[in-house]
């Protein structure tokens, strides 16, 4: 059997045991998601707001609803929380027991991301579903099925490149103390630069350049402007590839400091 094949067995398998044990909180991630779509509604009532008493916005009612309808799921279709966990089981040598397993410690984080997210979706799709009705006069959907599966593949991209930039951090912690300050300074800077507290299309002219071609924004923005934004066709084209490219750009780095990490890693077991 091929390590790939044996690996997708693995976590296929952690997968469903994490669906089971994260089943017994299920009423909490209903709280979760209610709090999560907490603010893009109000952002939404308030950029609603804005429009309607004659605001001079670059975008208009359409787009604004949209993106905020659609935002929520999308911060929590490609959201990870690894980072601290990851960090400590570094310092605190816990990822020596893993080290002697037939699996790698990443899988574990894969199965459970996949596992909150499988669940989480039960919870929040319903409350989106709500949204979506009430404002569905001024909901873009686009013709076809082409430009949703191009959506699909690009949420997919954007899960593997916040999970990606998450293992970069993480793996500091091989030589670094404490890495939380860095996490937390990416938590700010992304929620800005991804497009998940203001849309960029409201960035100013100066910034453009800067703000479509930053990494963040193949996190979020990206998948929600084919969607809401009505991009061309080269336009998808070169951001599909931009948003590959720092998949690529940033697995081969992480992959780097990951491997330099273990060679170096020294604790208790190992």
């Amino acid at each position: 059997m091929n390590t790939f094949v044996r690996n997708a067995r693995v976590l296929r398998r952690m997968t469903v045991a994490e669906i089971v044990q994260q089943s017994v909180y299920r009423g909490a991630w209903v709280i979760f998601m209610a709090a999560n779509i907490c603010v893009p509604v109000i952002s939404l009532l308030i950029w609603r707001t804005a429009i309607a008493n004659g605001a001079g916005l670059p975008i208009d009612e359409q787009y604004i609803t949209t993106y905020f309808v659609l935002l929520s799921f999308v911060t929590m279709a490609t959201s990870s929380w690894m980072t601290g966990f990851l960090a400590d089981d570094i310092r605190l040598g816990k990822l020596s027991r893993w080290m002697v397993r037939p699996a790698s410690l990443l899988l574990g984080f894969v199965s459970n991301n996949l596992s909150e997210k499988f669940l989480k979706a039960f919870a929040l799709v319903p409350m989106i579903g709500g949204l979506w009705w009430i404002f569905r006069d001024s909901m873009k959907i686009p013709a076809g099925p082409g430009r949703w599966v191009v959506f699909a593949v690009s949420l997919v991209l954007a899960a593997v490149l916040v999970f990606t930039i998450d293992i970069l951090i993480a793996s500091l912690a091989f030589w670094m103390d404490d890495v939380a300050a860095l996490a937390q300074a990416r938590l700010i800077i992304a929620s800005v630069l991804s497009g998940s507290v203001v849309p960029l299309a409201l960035m100013p002219d100066w910034s453009r350049t800067f703000v479509d071609y930053q990494p963040f924004r193949y996190t979020v923005s990206f998948p929600v402007e084919i969607v809401a934004g009505g991009l061309s066709r080269p336009d998808l084209l070169a951001g599909l590839g931009m948003q590959l490219a720092y998949v690529v750009g940033f697995g081969v780095l992480a992959r780097l400091v990951w491997s330099a990490g273990i060679r170096a890693y020294s604790a208790v077991g190992a």
